[in-house]
């Protein structure tokens, strides 16, 4: 059946405890050349309701597959037991799943300091060890790690940006900084929702959203990264183009809590530079565990 505006799009669930699985997938292809890179992992999320309007978010990764051939072993376990960092983290969101606070801070300072302390014993590799020091900053500042938990790499896909109430005329609009596009780089993503491709019934919401590059404002770090590799482009032909950026999300009609998120992008720079990524979180039964 059709939606009936206004849609008003929060949380309503009292407790509950969920298992997602989330895998993400990124190809790369360089004059013709394609590394994948691919990050699967399992988590669980248990929900509740502390008040009128706040909830309380606990999620813990239990699972964790991370195939790159461009990490050594050693990188790939000092990433992964970085990651176990976040096992700690509590969340606390309003009705809209908006990010408030987090619990515990301190004690994630404490987690990372100890588990780098011990894996800095043995050298693993200058990605490891430039993560180590970007994590050791980042962790003293609350309004980045909050930041960081809402982008999609992360948990966004469950806390997402757009809850909200919806009008029939007007689209819900964010802009999103991707830094995965390309090594060294940043760029903006405007998202929005395409109202008339939602469509709901009695059990189920779905929520369709598209995304475009809104200007050249950090065009030319791609050009200088694509100089600094090598790889040849055309200036007058050859620019920043999304050549898809497609998102949907399965709701729960009556909790609103996410049960399936999809993105999947597609960027090139020239014929001779394109990535691919693709978003998947799913929620799974304990069974399929």
């Amino acid at each position: 059946m059709e939606p009936v505006f206004p849609i008003d799009i929060k949380l309503n669930l009292l407790e509950g405890k969920k298992f997602y699985r989330y895998s993400y997938n990124e190809y790369t292809t360089i004059n013709g050349k394609t590394h994948r890179s691919e990050l699967n992992k399992i988590f669980h999320v248990t929900l509740k309701r502390l008040e009128k309007e706040r909830f309380e978010y606990h999620i813990e990764i239990f699972d964790r597959v991370h195939r790159d051939k461009e990490l050594s072993l050693s990188e790939k376990d000092f990433l992964e037991k970085i990651a176990d960092v976040n096992n700690d983290v509590v969340l606390i969101t309003d009705e809209y799943g908006h990010l408030k606070n987090l619990q515990g801070l301190s004690i994630l300072q404490d987690r990372l300091e100890k588990t780098v302390e011990k894996l800095s014993r043995s050298y693993v590799g200058k990605q490891a060890e430039d993560s180590y020091q970007f994590l050791k900053a980042f962790y003293q500042q609350e309004n980045l790690v909050c930041k960081d938990f809402l982008k999609n790499i992360h948990f966004g896909m469950i806390l997402h940006k757009f809850y909200g109430r919806y009008e029939k005329e007007n689209q819900i609009k964010h802009s999103v900084r991707y830094r995965n596009f390309m090594a060294n780089t940043v760029i903006d993503i405007d998202e929005s929702v395409q109202t008339e491709a939602m469509r709901c019934d009695d059990e189920l919401l779905l929520l369709q959203y598209t995304g475009n590059i809104p200007s050249e404002k950090n065009w030319e770090m791609l050009y200088g990264e694509m100089k600094r590799k090598g790889i040849v482009y055309n200036s007058e032909t050859d620019f920043p183009k999304l050549d898809k950026y497609k998102g949907q999300i399965l709701l729960d009609f009556v909790t609103k809590e996410v049960l399936e998120h999809k993105l999947t992008i597609e960027f090139s720079l020239g014929e001779n530079y394109q990535k691919k990524i693709i978003y998947h979180i799913k929620e799974i039964s304990y069974e399929e565990l």
